[in-house]
């Protein structure tokens, strides 16, 4: 049975995202090339899914320890109060790397999930006392509806976004 245009349109998307998701910088000629597709129909793919933010943005996956940054997860448990909207517009639209003004948190990602952890953030800090810190200004900050915090610290990324680590070898010697 043939397919119907708009899963076609699908896969033909699928196949674009595929390619920038592990490689951003591909050239619309390259990303054609590769799908057999027009320069035309590919830029006019990509611009669609900027538009309906099926793309969110394009970004450089890069090696934290040249920056003397480390990796931390926190997990978070809620408790049953219910969020307060004004505070649930303070979680989703602000950075919270403002929370320890003193010390260098880049925030990657906010996860808001199911299971043991009703949230998790994942972020780079320049140790593990400062990682702490934030951790217990964030609990502080929403001790109302935190119940719990946990904190873990990545040793090292074997795939990050897709991606192979290209020091592999590196990290086989540790382990």
């Amino acid at each position: 049975m043939p397919k119907s245009s708009q899963t076609r349109i699908i896969d033909d998307e699928e196949k674009i995202l595929e390619i920038l998701q592990t490689n951003a910088k591909a050239s619309i000629d390259d990303i054609a090339k590769k799908c057999g597709f027009s320069r035309q129909k590919v830029w006019r793919i990509i611009k669609k899914l900027e538009e309906e933010k099926t793309i969110w943005g394009y970004t450089a996956i890069c090696e934290q320890e040249r920056y003397n940054l480390k990796h931390f997860i926190m997990m978070m448990k809620r408790n049953t109060y219910p969020i307060d909207q004004k505070v649930m517009q303070e979680v989703l639209t602000t950075r919270l790397d403002d929370l320890l003004t003193d010390s260098v948190i880049e925030i990657e990602h906010i996860e808001y999930v199911h299971g043991s952890y009703d949230g998790i953030f994942t972020f780079f800090a320049p140790d593990l006392i400062t990682a702490k810190k934030f951790c217990d200004r964030f609990k502080e900050r929403f001790n109302q509806y935190v119940a719990s915090v946990e904190l873990l610290e990545g040793i090292f990324f074997i795939r990050n976004q897709r991606l192979s680590n290209p020091n592999l070898k590196k990290i086989i010697n540790y382990l």
